[in-house]
């Protein structure tokens, strides 16, 4: 008896198994349980054959991606805290973007794009107007950002350094 019930267990689960191969498929039954997102992110997934896409539409936008990140930290007994990005603007202009920061409020804080994070060897991007949330920096013409490796954020009044950010190397 006990040989029979394991048997029909080998058999309703193989059985089980095929059912689920077979509404996997893009026109299965799972796709009804799908919602309209799912559904949505997969369709952008795939071509108009169902595979997946090789072209430049499968990859993602690149101007909606980071080129570069790095971690905002505080200098010399300063809060400074957040993310640093350099990316592309919506009119391909690079942008350097200092997200969720938090960072201790000076008369006249300024951020610079900068090599060993020194701001002598640095271009001034701007005065920080804000001191916590999201502000951004249009990278002036010219200005190739794979030169520096740092941010730097700089009270000029009291001449110190509040924060800094090393990016990330590149691995290619």
């Amino acid at each position: 008896m006990k040989a029979i019930g394991k048997m029909g267990m080998v058999i309703l689960s193989m059985a089980l198994l095929g059912w689920m191969t077979a509404c996997a498929g893009t026109n299965g039954m799972m796709d009804d349980k799908m919602d309209d997102k799912s559904k949505g992110m997969m369709d952008d997934k795939m071509d108009n054959k169902g595979g997946a896409m090789t072209d430049d539409k499968a990859m993602m936008d690149k101007s909606k991606m980071p080129a570069r990140e790095a971690m905002l930290e505080g200098s010399d007994g300063h809060h400074a805290a957040g993310k640093v990005t350099i990316g592309m603007g919506m009119n391909n202009q690079q942008i350097l973007t200092l997200s969720e920061i938090k960072v201790d409020k000076v008369p006249d804080g300024y951020v610079y794009l900068a090599r060993d994070a020194d701001r002598m060897h640095s271009v001034t991007l701007g005065k920080l107007k804000q001191f916590s949330g999201t502000v951004s920096f249009d990278l002036p013409a010219g200005v190739n950002p794979e030169e520096y490796d740092s941010v730097v954020i700089w009270c000029k009044k009291f001449n110190v350094e509040i924060g800094r950010a090393y990016f990330h190397k590149k691995t290619m």
